[in-house]
Parts: structure tokens; sequence; C-alpha cells
């Protein structure tokens, strides 16, 4: 290939680039049935179950709450419902989540309760006021170690006094053990999870998090099973 068909090509390929970017800025926002399937599917299912979750364990309509990795509202829809008008706060890190979210709360006649809801690649979780309550359902799942230890710095420093922010979690081993794959145990009829301790999705053992905590005003108590039909675990981490 000479320069002049070597330059040709470079402009093409720039071109088709251009027209790629710009073609994705234009294009509709993704519709809600394809965001429920991105974030897991089980839309009726676990939006229920996290609700349940929380009532059982002390969230009151008064509460101030933290969706971290809100999605398209799976447990959003519910949470806002039950509490009081701009209780409910969500982030996300991907903009048509929290464009579908807005649309689904809409849809649900929910716009009246004053849902929060941002955009954020910086894990920016201060809106102002502490929280009580939060959660990240199936974040952990997906995150490497560094990046849960700076989600937990950042949202210890937004919790009340004796908050409690829920995380779920993929349970491994201690020791080299960790490092070889795991099938994660799930409910019957369930679609088993294979998980890694280097790549995604993720598994951690209890003692990791233990770690993340030792200078963070933080406590850890290992839930376990809550009834997940995938088989994630859950642990709690209370402001101290």
């Amino acid at each position: 290939m000479n320069r002049r068909q070597s330059y040709v090509r470079r402009i093409r390929s720039s071109i088709a680039a251009n027209l790629q970017v710009a073609s994705g800025a234009v294009k509709p926002p993704v519709l809600n049935t394809e965001l429920r399937r991105r974030v897991g599917g089980l839309w009726d299912e676990m939006g229920q179950i996290q609700i349940d979750f929380l009532i059982d364990h002390g969230l009151e309509p008064s509460s101030y709450f933290l969706d971290f990795g809100c999605g398209v509202m799976r447990a959003g829809r519910h949470i806002v419902r039950y509490l009081d008008e701009g209780h409910y706060c969500g982030v996300d890190i991907d903009e048509s989540m929290i464009i579908g979210g807005a649309a689904q709360l809409t849809e649900d006649k929910l716009s009246s309760k004053n849902a929060r809801l941002r955009v954020s690649r910086e894990i920016d979780v201060n809106f102002g006021n502490p929280f009580d309550f939060a959660i990240a359902q199936s974040v952990f799942t997906h995150l490497p170690i560094n990046t849960i230890w700076h989600c937990l710095s950042n949202i210890s420093e937004v919790l009340a006094p004796d908050g409690v922010f829920y995380a779920t979690f993929f349970r491994g081993p201690e020791g080299a053990e960790r490092f070889a794959p795991i099938q994660q145990p799930c409910l019957e009829g369930r679609v088993s999870v294979r998980t890694f301790a280097d790549e995604n999705p993720y598994h951690y053992s209890p003692m990791d998090f233990a770690r993340m905590c030792e200078n963070l005003p933080l406590e850890i108590e290992d839930i376990g099973d809550w009834g997940h039909p995938r088989g994630q675990q859950m642990m709690a981490f209370k402001r101290t």
C-alpha cells in the first residue's frame, strides 16, 4: 500500500468513526424493555424482593434512601412509592438508565414524589442530606476491589449515624483457592453464575470487605442468604 492509499484509508476511517459518534448522539433512547434486560431481568421479582428486604430491616417512609446503581427503577419505583416526597436519591453510571428510570417513574405516576436521580462516573453520592439507608444490588458483583473501596469510602461519608448500606456480592473463599472460578449456587430452576477473582462477574470473601473497612467508619455484618434467585449474598455496612 502506497502513502496516498494509506492516507485515504485513514481519512475514510476517521469519517466513519465521526459518523458513528454523531449517529449515536441522535439515536432515540433505548426502550425500557431493553434497559430491563440489561439490568438482569427478573423485573417484578427482584423489585419486590428488595423493597420487602428493606422494610423488614427498618426502612420507614420518613427514611432518606440512596439507591447506588439504581438502573431503570426495578426496585426504585417501589421504594419511591413507599417513601415520603424527596427522600429517594438514585445514582447510576449509565445515562440511558437514568433517562429510562425517570420515564418509568412518570409512567408509574410517581413524578410528584420528586425522586432525585443523577448520572455519575465519579461515585458522587452527596445529595446534601445524610442517608438512613442505602443499597447496591448487583453492583459489587461487577466491580473490581479498588472501585468497591472507593464506593464504600464515599458512601460512608453520606450515611447518617447508624445508617446502613446494604450491598449484594457473590461469595468466594480466602486464600489462593479464591483464584479458581466458582459456579455460584442458585435457586432451583435458575441459571447459575460462574464468578472470578479478577474478572467480571467477581466474587469476594467477607474478609475482603472487612479489610476495606479497617480505616473507614463502617462496621460490617455478613447477612448472607437473603433469597436472591441467582445466589447473590448480602453484606451490611453500618456507619459507626
